[in-house]
């Protein structure tokens, strides 16, 4: 027997569902079968081959079967979490008794996660799921699970052969066809069995060190329920009611959102000024409202925006940084960013005190009392002495104090970055393009200060303990030339790595007229289209020797609103960008201005 929790001989000994102790008796028949229709295409064996009637498999089906019917309120609902055309979740509220099984089970690594919650929508209180084991769970739930991956068509575990002889359940049950309903059972039974148990690479994954102490490891926080991380974007049977429709982009304003998380941060009266100052009605990107609810919600302080130039990365980190109120920082890296310049640097000490002169006597004053002109710089009066003496005391005692004043001045003093700055505090770094830095394992030195410890130490020995208010953003381009790969450490630190997308036309139309004040919507258009364009150019011929995004369309505005050319701020302003060379970007301009300039006149 595999050693497969499912299916450990106390399972097979449990009551079948309703009614089939009945139709055995009625056809005669056993919980097991040799008959060879009755068994996987997957049963190989050549000798003693059977198909046994597995009690919790059969309530999972038959429950599944319900799901889909819908006859009650309260029926349960199962989908399908998809990340860019892949599924990531398989997702389930399995009705048990008085309370519903709300679970996720991750394929890749054949991890289930999941709470037990009351069925009454008042009943807030959630218990962890509990291991298979008698007294806990029959494992009826997780295998409704793997029963429901199995006929989702996307699924790589769909198969044809369960997804057939469920279907034909369905059928018999409901003609009240006996000897069918008794087959596609020990098929149904028998395929999820040899699926399971099977030991080979397309088994269905099952990590059978999931369970700990009589429970499921894994467990939903209720920021996990709340926020749509483990929520279907497809609903397959029913509808969610505990994990709910996976939000979107609510796209609420920045006054919307500083409403709504105020007093989430507190800023000292010092740092105010450096709270960004976007306009309050621009559109917050579903990446900000990510990291607001992880930054509210969880301890969650590290993460990462990739994208093209253009697509709001910088814009996003400033807008979170104002939403919370908190003082922005910026560090930007570049290919000779070495470990000191990230926390720390010496520098010469060109003056940090206030030159004074020492009062000297004039030249007419030494003339007439030498002793009291030298009293004024030496503090003693020496009666009798001679002009010329008094002349060379005075300049000794001048080269003397202002040796002393520059001997207590250092040579050098720290000057922190910063990262630094703002890691004693709470804040928002932006850390720009750290990809560009050339030396290997530069960035891992900041690795300490990402950890949960978060402690580092400077070169003059002060240990620095990053504030646990600090929000550290990284915003690079990998694709971009001179950018390199992460080092793994960095990465595995971050809490999200969030791939930017290309703002939208509207979006783009949306955000030009906030900043610029601009609202002709056909020159608008026009101009987004041809940047759009010649942005999708440059990148299927591989150009890479210009850039063509949001900030050239700003700036064509600006400059079309300057000069009132809109062929000429086109060249300057967005084709002088877009590519180096002359021909090229005389091809650009015939291809995606000229057109339309044309018509104009």
């Amino acid at each position: 027997m595999p050693e497969i929790c499912f299916y450990e001989p106390w399972t097979y000994q449990l009551a079948l569902p309703e009614k089939f102790e009945q139709i055995l008796e009625e056809t005669k028949k056993k919980r097991i079968s040799y008959e060879a229709d009755h068994c996987s295409q997957y049963n190989t064996r050549t000798q003693g081959k059977s198909a046994k009637l597995h009690p919790p498999t059969l309530s999972a089906v038959l429950k599944l079967i319900a799901m889909q019917e819908q006859k009650e309120p309260d029926a349960g609902a199962a989908g399908i979490q998809n990340v860019e055309n892949s599924i990531r979740y398989f997702c389930m509220e399995y009705p048990l008794d008085e309370e519903v099984c709300v679970m996720t089970y991750n394929f890749r690594n054949g991890r289930f996660c999941g709470i037990r919650k009351k069925k009454d929508p008042d009943g807030g209180d959630t218990t962890k799921m509990p291991g298979v084991l008698k007294g806990g769970s029959t494992g009826e739930e997780y295998l409704a699970m793997l029963a429901f991956a199995s006929i989702v068509s996307k699924s790589r575990y769909y198969d044809d052969e369960f997804h057939a002889c469920y279907e034909e359940l369905k059928r018999a049950l409901k003609k009240g066809l006996v000897q069918l309903v008794l087959k596609m059972s020990f098929l149904c039974c028998d395929n999820l069995y040899q699926r399971v148990t099977a030991g080979t690479k397309d088994a269905i994954p099952f990590d059978c060190n999931q369970f700990f102490n009589g429970k499921l490891k894994d467990s939903f926080l209720p920021f996990d329920l709340n926020s749509g991380i483990y929520a279907p974007n497809a609903c397959i049977i029913g509808s969610f009611k505990v994990l709910g429709a996976r939000k979107g982009k609510n796209n609420a304003t920045i006054a919307e959102l500083k409403v709504a998380y105020k007093g989430c941060f507190t800023c000292p009266a010092a740092e105010e000024e450096r709270i960004p100052m976007l306009p309050e009605n621009y559109i917050a990107s579903q990446e900000v409202e990510e990291i607001l609810e992880m930054v509210t919600h969880t301890p969650a302080r590290l993460f990462m925006m990739t994208g093209e130039a253009g697509t709001g990365k910088t814009t996003d980190a400033r807008m979170l940084a104002q939403i919370l109120g908190l003082p922005y920082y910026v560090f930007t890296c570049g290919p000779g960013t070495d470990e000191l310049e990230l926390l720390a640097s010496t520098v010469p000490n060109m003056g940090t005190k206030k030159r004074t002169l020492p009062q000297l006597p004039d030249f007419q004053d030494l003339q007439m009392d030498p002793a009291s002109a030298l009293y004024v710089l030496s503090g003693t009066y020496e009666d009798g002495i001679s002009e010329g003496e008094a002349f060379h005391k005075l300049l000794s005692l001048a080269f003397e104090k202002g040796y002393e004043s520059a001997r207590k001045e250092k040579d050098f003093f720290l000057k922190e970055s910063e990262i630094i700055k703002a890691c004693r505090r709470p804040s928002v770094l932006e850390i720009q393009e750290p990809s560009m830095i050339e030396k290997p394992g530069t960035l891992t030195r900041l690795n300490s200060l990402f950890d949960d410890g978060a402690v580092t130490d400077l070169i003059n020995g002060e240990k620095i303990r990053r504030n646990p208010n600090t929000i550290i953003i990284m915003t690079t381009n990998l694709d971009y030339v001179g950018c390199g790969n992460f080092n793994q450490s960095v990465l595995s630190r971050m809490s999200l790595i969030q791939p930017k997308q290309e703002l939208t036309e509207e979006e783009m139309k949306q955000r030009i007229t906030a900043r610029t004040g601009y609202a002709d919507e056909n020159v608008l258009r026009f101009m987004i289209s041809v940047v759009k364009k010649i942005h999708a150019y440059l990148k299927e011929e591989d150009l890479q020797d210009g850039v063509c995004g949001y900030r050239e369309l700003e700036n064509w505005v600006l400059t079309f609103r300057a000069i009132k050319d809109i062929r000429r701020a086109a060249q300057i302003a967005v084709l002088s960008k877009a590519a180096m060379d002359p021909e090229e970007r005389e091809h650009l301009m015939k291809t995606y201005i000229e057109p339309y300039y044309s018509k104009q006149e």
